[in-house]
């Protein structure tokens, strides 16, 4: 949970003499990845030797070495006669024995490592090696550098980030750092009693990564004064000074600033500091002061008594910038000028501290009409931010103080925007419709996030019933035809006077993407992208990130697919979007497939997708659907491929999604043409042809144009084949385009006109190779080959086969990079590279990262 990157060179350590020293601070994880070396090589049947340094040991001298070496003992009467003597002298002394010298001691450590070895593998590890004595230390540097034996490996942890003094200086290094924002949500998660909205929120913000952390904060929800106790001992060592300085310095936190705190404290001197600083607690650099640990910092506040923490929020408000925060800090019940004071500062930062602003002035504050309307916008904030679990908390208690139906309309399209990013979508339709009949919306504003909302579910949910409401909503007639372009059309005129540019944007782009007008898509997205981000809004990017993925896979820009696959998953995993993190894993399997990657056994097992209603999840539905066809079409599995794919459509043709199946067409025909079903094909292409109407979008006529090519038999073949590949316009879809080109290739090489197909391959080929779509770069390679052209000579360069990006994973895996330091790199996740080294080991013929090195010198 968050660890599995980092293993990555600690399994290199296990496998082979590869002595490794894991380095990060407390709480970061390094005893836990000991803990699962030493389990790995124990079920592999190596014999494991651990020790844990001490400082209360520091001083007595081979008390870590005694710890080693003492359980194989026994083993040491098989050596030489100075050898075995030295080791008895050390760990069974006799009256008699005269200590051994170190050189002495060190040989005989090593040739008993060196037997040990030669009967099967040998893990030896030291956890906390700073804390471990000084000739222990020596001892254990000098076999490190002397061990040859490759059945012998040395593991390591220390504190900090740099090397313990006395470490060999060579010793490879890794350095744990915090975990990744969704790692550190699934370990909170996975805590008994976890806390949920703003609490889960401050907790996951307070531990900063820290894997320690997260489980104690959240222990202390349960039981207030355990990380007190933990860490009292360190406390109250230090002076009285430096321990009242700690606390000025944590109630200022997140803010490190110095000088506000020394200001606060009515002191100029650093060395109040100073013990501190020799005890690990702190670092003060560049007039900043950061706690190393977040337990730390909060064991500094909350050790002294309520008075003492209420007087630093109160000298802290004094000077610093950020004076309502400590004042509402220091409140100890209503105060109206405090929590006035708290909503005029809310708007300085991002969405979160303005939801937390507004709430807590909404407490501090009198009640009645001022409480709901400061509830009321730290709701629209929190669904700005996009946290679902936060909003129903604010909705709760603002339905308690709110008795103004009209006041309730924005509140209601908050709280449904949160029900249908938690996949419930029929609750949420119901009660926007609720709302809307209870209290007509009188502004624009609201009439338009009404609407907005309304379409987004009915969008998600794919149910006829909700377009068919949604009409009656928006004042439009009934339409008998799906696709509902009017409805959007609608919601773009209603954002052009009544909402936010960013709204403005989503809304355009949403048309768009409905319209299949891509590259206009993609560029309002990307502007909305940029103005939200920038203000910490992720709610209403939520809500459209499956279909910027979409777009972007439809015009070819893969990387950037992938890139905003990755940061969508990592903000469903803190803020528990639970239908966008399944319609991104969804998306990211499409990705896999369509570059050729798709890995046998490939299943959504998560447990979203056993909890989660997939009738009331439409889209959702069709874009598991999709990536479970390509990637049956990808492993040669025509059959699997036809019916996932035929699933987009029910028996009689009716589409599953009203906008996704559709555009499924052609991939549908492609596997009906491989398993000899085009007859079925063709009936639903009929159904799908009807529901285009008489002017279908350009997208929609080519793959209509290529799927009857290769299904219906009444039409002319090649006629079709020629409207789907020679619209000029069909580039902008260049992979739909490369695939009927390529069937176009097949039908044109069976009627013996090989030269026409090779003019149509060849195109294909440079399109895949540029798209990096593997899968089709080979078929298109196979099809040359068949209409007589020789095959290339094999490339002298072993990557040459792979992508640019699959190359630069490689090198860096060959020089030790870890696939987390390898992500950081690229900007992806450890995942994804994990998943590229899975693919491109057989294509070049290897099984390891250590078989890369070599690949690598070899080819130089």
């Amino acid at each position: 949970m968050g660890w599995q990157a980092a293993f990555d060179p600690v399994q290199q350590c296990i496998d082979g003499p590869h002595p490794l020293l894991v380095l990060g601070e407390t709480g970061t994880g390094k005893t836990r990845l000991l803990r699962i070396a030493e389990q790995r090589a124990g079920e592999r049947g190596a014999r494991v030797l651990s020790a844990r340094a001490c400082p209360q040991e520091a001083q007595q001298s081979y008390a870590c070495l005694h710890q080693l070496l003492l359980p194989v003992l026994a083993e040491a009467d098989a050596l030489p006669e100075p050898r075995r003597r030295a080791l008895h002298a050390l760990l069974a002394p006799t009256a008699g024995d005269v200590p051994p010298e170190k050189a002495d001691l060190g040989n005989a450590v090593l040739a008993l490592l060196t037997r040990l070895g030669r009967t099967g593998q040998v893990l030896l590890t030291v956890d906390d090696l700073h804390n471990c004595d000084r000739d222990s230390l020596a001892v254990l540097s000098y076999v490190t550098r002397r061990l040859s034996s490759e059945a012998v490996t040395v593991l390591f942890t220390a504190h900090g980030e740099a090397p313990p003094p006395g470490a060999p200086a060579d010793l490879a290094v890794l350095l744990l750092g915090p975990l990744s924002p969704p790692a550190a949500a699934r370990l909170l998660d996975a805590q008994p009693g976890a806390p949920t909205g703003r609490a889960r929120l401050e907790l996951l913000r307070q531990a900063e990564g820290n894997p320690l952390a997260i489980i104690e904060l959240s222990r202390a929800t349960r039981q207030p004064r355990s990380i007190q106790a933990l860490y009292a001992p360190q406390l109250d060592a230090l002076p009285e000074g430096t321990r009242r300085a700690l606390l000025y310095a944590a109630a200022a936190w997140p803010h490190q600033e110095l000088a506000p705190v020394m200001a606060a404290l009515g002191t100029d001197d650093l060395g109040v500091w100073a013990p501190a600083e020799t005890a690990g607690l702190i670092t003060v650099t560049d007039g900043r002061l950061a706690f190393r640990n977040p337990l730390t910092r909060t064991a500094a506040f909350y050790r002294p008594p309520a008075q003492l923490r209420r007087q630093a929020h109160r000298d802290l408000a004094a000077v610093s910038p950020h004076r309502p925060a400590h004042l509402a800090a220091a409140a100890v019940g209503p105060d109206e000028a405090v929590a006035a004071a708290v909503e005029e500062a809310s708007g300085r930062g991002d969405r979160f501290t303005a939801a937390r602003a507004l709430e807590q002035a909404a407490l501090l504050g009198s009640h009645g009409r001022d409480r709901a309307r400061r509830l009321a916008a730290a709701l629209a904030a929190a669904s700005d931010l996009g946290d679902p679990a936060w909003v129903r908390e604010l909705y709760g208690a603002l339905e308690q103080v709110n008795h103004d139906p009209q006041g309730m309309c924005a509140a209601a399209c908050a709280m449904s925007g949160a029900l249908s990013l938690l996949s419930y979508q029929r609750e949420a339709f119901d009660l926007l419709l609720d709302t809307a009949r209870r209290a007509p919306t009188a502004d624009a504003s609201t009439a338009f996030a009404l609407a907005a909302v309304a379409t987004g579910i009915a969008r998600q949910s794919g149910l006829p019933e909700h377009w068919r409401q949604l009409r009656h909503l928006l004042g439009l007639a009934p339409e008998n035809r799906p696709e509902h372009a009017d409805i959007l059309a609608s919601v773009q005129a209603l954002a052009a006077t009544g909402s936010s540019r960013p709204a403005r944007l989503l809304a355009g782009a949403t048309l768009a993407h409905h319209t299949d007008e891509s590259d206009l898509c993609a560029e309002q997205f990307r502007q909305a992208g940029e103005l939200l981000r920038a203000q910490g809004a992720l709610g209403p990017l939520a809500w459209t990130l499956a279909a910027q993925v979409e777009t972007l896979l439809d015009l070819g820009r893969w990387a950037e697919a992938e890139s905003l696959i990755e940061e969508g998953l990592s903000h469903a995993a803190v803020h528990r979007w639970t239908r966008v993190e399944m319609d991104l894993e969804a998306l990211r399997t499409t990705l896999d497939a369509l570059r050729g990657e798709s890995v046998p056994g490939t299943r959504f097992t998560s447990p979203n997708w056993r909890s989660v209603s997939l009738h009331e999840n439409r889209a959702t539905h069709a874009r598991m659907l999709r990536a479970c066809g390509l990637s049956a079409l990808v492993l040669g599995d025509g059959d699997g491929a036809f019916r996932h794919l035929r699933t987009l459509f029910a028996d009689d043709g009716e589409p599953l999604d009203p906008f996704l199946s559709p555009r499924c067409i052609a991939e549908l025909a492609v596997a009906a043409h491989r398993t000899g079903r085009q007859r079925e094909a063709a009936h639903v292409l009929v159904r799908v042809r009807r529901s285009q109407g008489p002017r279908p979008t350009t997208r929609m006529t080519l793959l209509m144009h290529h799927a009857a090519a290769l299904v219906d038999e009444d039409a002319d073949s090649e006629h079709h084949f020629q409207l789907a590949v020679v619209n000029p316009e069909a580039a902008r879809w260049p992979l739909e385009r490369a695939r009927a080109r390529l069937d176009y290739a097949i039908w044109l090489r069976r009627r013996r006109r090989p030269l026409e197909a090779r003019a149509q391959l060849t195109v294909v080929l440079e399109t895949a190779t540029r798209l990096g779509a593997r899968h089709l770069a080979e078929s298109a390679r196979g099809e040359l080959r068949a209409s007589g052209v020789s095959e290339a000579p094999a490339s002298a360069d072993p990557l040459g086969e792979l992508t640019a990006q699959q190359r630069q994973i490689v090198r860096l895996a060959a020089n030790g990079l870890s696939n987390r330091e390898i992500g950081e790199q690229l900007f992806l996740s450890p995942r994804t590279v994990g998943s590229h080294l899975y693919n491109v080991y057989p294509k070049l013929g290897v099984s390891s990262r250590h078989q890369l090195r070599d690949l690598l010198v070899h080819e130089k």
